[in-house]
């Protein structure tokens, strides 16, 4: 059948111009890989088959492929597979040696078969389609020892799925810190009915604003972390498409930025993605443009939002149209973290050009914003309500109204994020090996929910839980000098009923906000605000779960869907969901290095009787451990 599809693929060898909405904008064929070209069209309700192959492999920024790129040559910047990130030489991981890796754009009801080929030596790899439900096809959600085991060195496994979720997602690799090295990419499902289409005109494929966190030394290096002042576990700049500058001011090499075609007169739909690592949000601007935020997630609707910025944390998708009304020309859109104090001030830079204009090798690149204006999505916010130009989730009307259940038993989840500070003469006893992680000097600690570090198990639970061992059987909130339990937490929901999820924050840092991502659900944001204070919290806590036993009020009957949320420092969010997908489904910090020290739990949704069939052949992994 695959080759079938390859047949398809060649007769598009011709097909040199795409129309997407608009016929105002040339295609250039030659640049895309074919294969990612043939499902990349104008939906009409008739699904394809869309195949493609993702070649995932160590590989260098500035490398072989760029030749005299970084001596003036800037032609050569542009060279086909050439990686150029941030001008800085470094090693890395590419998908089809690209950065970010190749856009996968289809319609609703197409079959994705995806075939990830592991090029690497010394490492496993698995693919996470983040905002992908998987309704149905829970073996494809790409969580190590979680859903599937991990792809080995020199081999392949072919995620197959069909995609019914609308909107603008992505994909990275969900083993240890690949995605901050490069291992990621966008996945953006259109329909043939959109009804919001009289919001823009023109939906480009390339209108894809893909915002990465980017560091100066490939991944490994900052894992567990530095005893040492100057390496911290921060990134040194943001990249935008894989490109940028060294906080957007380096004299000394002419390297390509980001360029995105507009046409004066028109309103475009630009869709924003955050693949961000690290705690540091990312403020998106077109300087002097105001946007029209439509939609969050899988294409998860709201009343529109006319803003100056939007904040992207980690994990964040948001749409929104930019209409093309200023005198034609080269503009640019701006992308600086929100927190100043410890993100390094972080500034990059991308080109908006109206059609017919030319960038100049060396433009004069503007500074980062003096002021971000009315921010949606303001993760710096205590979203109380009392400042009108910082626009918290929660603040926002919804398309559908939250689920509702007749006698009111909803479940209640109650999910506490901290952190456990280890002291060295604990950490570094003779005999023992405990996790941790070091994210700045002399600061040691484990990520927990629940005062549980959360560990990955032998086996694949999807396809072998029988064969899983060590199991967290409690919280663990009697352990000896508060310790955490490091283990595989499972907590088990019922298939289709309702539950509260109530995210907090139980540490004591000002700055520290968590991006929280559930797999294989959306779920209605209810409330977004901050504790009173630590001593409250309790109170306050029990506060909230009566008032959401109460029955239902007018102001939480409309509120907005996401995959991806934002907990305020000290604060908490209060979301309702349906569990309505049987499978072993993560719930976890996006910010890299909480998630891989700890900082996850997984949710068994339905019987076993309810899940799916393990697939024909699935691969299996586990201890070997010879006994007599």
């Amino acid at each position: 059948m695959i080759r079938s599809y390859h047949m398809l693929v060649i007769l598009l060898i011709g097909f040199v111009k795409f129309e997407l909405i608009s016929a105002l904008h040339e295609y250039r064929a030659t640049e895309e890989d074919l294969s990612f070209l043939y499902c990349k069209r104008v939906c009409n309700g008739q699904p394809k088959n869309c195949y493609f192959k993702l070649f995932i492999e160590r590989y260098s920024v500035l490398g072989g492929a760029c030749l005299n790129c970084t001596f003036g040559t800037a032609g050569h910047c542009h060279k086909r597979q050439c990686v150029t990130a941030n001008g800085r030489y470094r090693g890395m991981i590419t998908v089809n040696r690209q950065l970010p890796a190749p856009s996968i754009q289809v319609c609703k009801g197409d079959r994705i078969i995806v075939d990830v080929m592991n090029l690497m030596h010394d490492a496993t790899v698995s693919i996470h389609w983040h905002g992908i439900r998987q309704n149905g096809y829970p073996f494809f959600d790409g969580v190590p020892y979680v859903t599937q085991c991990p792809i080995l060195p020199g081999t392949t496994f072919r995620y197959d799925f069909f995609v019914n979720d609308v909107g603008t997602f992505f994909y990275y690799s969900h083993i240890g810190v690949q995605k901050m090295d490069g291992v990621s990419g966008s996945l953006i499902v259109r329909d043939s009915y959109d009804s919001q289409s009289g919001l823009y005109d023109v939906d480009w494929p390339e209108h894809v604003i893909f915002v990465s966190d980017w560091y100066d030394r490939p991944a490994s290096e900052y894992l567990p972390g530095y005893n040492h002042r100057e390496m911290k576990q921060v990134p040194e700049t943001f990249l935008i498409n894989g490109k940028g500058l060294h906080y957007a001011n380096d004299k000394d090499m002419v390297l390509p930025l980001a360029e995105f075609e507009v046409v004066e007169g028109k309103r475009f739909r630009f869709r924003l993605i955050g693949s961000i690592f690290s705690n540091c949000a990312a403020a998106v601007t077109f300087l002097d443009q105001k946007v029209l935020v439509i939609s969050a997630d899988g294409n998860l609707k709201f009343t529109p939002q006319l803003v100056d910025t939007v904040v992207l944390n980690s994990g964040d998708r948001f749409d929104v149209v930019l209409e093309a009304n200023r005198p034609s020309g080269i503009y640019f859109i701006s992308v600086t973290s929100t927190n100043k104090v410890h993100c390094n001030k972080i500034h990059q830079l991308a080109i908006l050009r109206y059609k017919d204009n030319k960038v100049v090798d060396k433009p004069n690149y503007p500074p980062p914003p003096s002021n971000l204006g009315k921010q949606f999505n303001a993760v710096e916010s205590n979203c109380d309500k009392s400042n009108s130009e910082m626009i918290c989730i929660s603040h926002l009307e919804g398309e559908s109204n939250v689920p509702t259940k007749p006698d009111q038993s909803y479940y209640y989840l109650m999910v506490g994020l901290d952190f456990y500070y280890y002291y060295d003469e604990d950490l570094f006893d003779e005999g023992t090996y405990q996790p941790y992680n070091e994210w700045k000097y002399d600061t040691r600690f484990l990520s927990m929910i629940n005062n549980v570090s959360f560990k990955l198990p032998e086996a694949n639970l999807l396809s072998q839980f029988d064969e899983v061992e060590k199991l967290c059987t409690v919280d663990c909130p009697d352990m000896p000098n508060n310790k955490p339990c490091h283990c595989t937490k499972i907590y088990g929901l019922k298939n289709k009923d309702f539950y509260n999820l109530i995210l907090y924050d139980n540490s004591d840092y000002t700055f520290m906000r968590h991006s929280f991502h559930l797999h294989g659900h959306n779920f209605h944001v209810i409330e977004q605000g901050v504790f009173p204070s630590r001593e409250e919290k309790p109170k306050f806590l029990n506060q909230l779960m009566y008032r959401l036993r109460e029955d239902e009020k007018s102001d939480i009957s409309r509120k907005p869907q996401r995959d991806t949320i934002t907990i305020p420092s000290r604060g908490y969010v209060l979301t309702r969901f349906y569990s309505d997908n049987p499978g072993y489904w993560l719930l976890h910090c996006n910010f890299g290095f909480h998630m891989d020290s700890g900082m996850a739990v997984v949710y068994k949704v339905g019987k076993n009787s309810e899940l799916k069939p393990v697939p024909k052949q699935f691969p299996r992994c586990g201890n070997f451990l010879l006994k007599d």
